[in-house]
C-alpha cells in the first residue's frame, strides 16, 4: 500500500481501484500463491526430507479414496488458537480443492 502512494497517477483513488489500475494482485492472493508454491516445493522434493518430514509424513492422507488426488492431506484437529492460523491449517482445505489435472 505504501508504495502504490508513490505512484502520483493512482494515489486519490480506493486501494482495489489502484490495484485494478496498475494491474497488481491483491495482498491476499499474493499469500494464498506463496504458500501453493511453497507446498508444491515440498512435494517435489526441493527441500531437505528431514525438514519437511512433519507435513509428507504427518498429514499425508494413506487413504486413496474417489474424492480427493493422490498428494490430498489430512487436516488434524487443533486444540489451540495458536495453531489455527498456521502454514498446514491454512494451506491443507486449498491444496485439497485443487482439482485432477493439476497432480
Amino acid at each position: 500500500m505504501r508504495a502504490i502512494k508513490l505512484v502520483l497517477s493512482v494515489k486519490k483513488l480506493h486501494y482495489e481501484d489502484q490495484l485494478r489500475q496498475l494491474q497488481l494482485p491483491t495482498l491476499k492472493y499474493r499469500r494464498i500463491r506463496g504458500d501453493m508454491i511453497e507446498l508444491h516445493k515440498i512435494f517435489a522434493g526441493i527441500y531437505d526430507n528431514e525438514t519437511t518430514e512433519w507435513i509428507t509424513g504427518k498429514h499425508i492422507e494413506r487413504q486413496y479414496d474417489t474424492r480427493n488426488h493422490r498428494f490430498a492431506l489430512h487436516q488434524s484437529h487443533v486444540h489451540y488458537d495458536m495453531h489455527k492460523f498456521g502454514f498446514s491449517n491454512r494451506i491443507i482445505p486449498l491444496w485439497n480443492s485443487l482439482g485432477y489435472q493439476i497432480m
